[in-house]
């Protein structure tokens, strides 16, 4: 017995053999976004979780970091005035010795007179 095929039968063994392929695809597609979703449902819930957790203290460190900010100023501030005081010292230290230089020199050579 001699069997053929013609191609109306030739092309509907192709489109079975894609339409099962493609069918395939989407099963394993759909079951990766399946997983893919309880993941993300997952994460978003425990994201809840710790907002809720975090929310409440905000303000406490919204507080905390004014109060910082306002004590590293006033710190910063200080710091400025120490540094221009140490300035001012430094140069009275300066004139003082030119000064004691100067007198220094007079006596020397008052003395070589």
């Amino acid at each position: 017995m001699e069997g053929y095929i013609t191609y109306s039968q030739l092309g509907l063994l192709i489109i079975f053999v894609v339409v099962v392929a493609a069918g395939g695809y989407t099963i394993v597609t759909m079951r990766n976004v399946n997983g893919a979703v309880k993941d993300i449902g997952i994460i978003l819930k425990e994201n809840q979780e710790a907002l809720g957790r975090a929310i409440p203290n905000i303000a406490i460190a919204s507080e905390n970091v004014a109060a910082i900010t306002h004590d590293l100023r006033a710190g910063f501030s200080e710091t400025s005035k120490a540094i221009e005081t140490a300035d001012q010292i430094a140069a009275y230290a300066v004139v003082i010795g030119e000064t004691a230089k100067a007198i220094a020199g007079l006596f020397t050579s008052a003395k070589k007179s």
